[in-house]
């Protein structure tokens, strides 16, 4: 890609959905690519599948802890 800056991952890893979408939405409209995780479980599948370059992590999830993600 020359002359091009690479559009910047960014996975984000919240349970309240509303939260988790809006920020999604905010990221995508800025032109980010933006994925969305609801729990511990799904943001380590996508860790695996995937590099991001940014992760916004909620520190309580419903099955584990940002910190443990992290």
């Amino acid at each position: 890609m020359v002359g091009r800056t690479p559009v910047k991952r960014i996975l984000i890893v919240e349970d309240d959905r509303l939260l988790n979408k809006t920020l999604a939405y905010n990221l995508n409209v800025a032109g980010y690519d933006a994925a969305s995780a609801f729990n511990a479980e799904t943001a380590a599948e996508l860790f695996a599948g995937a590099s991001y370059d940014l992760a916004l992590l909620d520190i309580n999830l419903p099955d584990g802890s940002g910190y443990d993600i992290c």
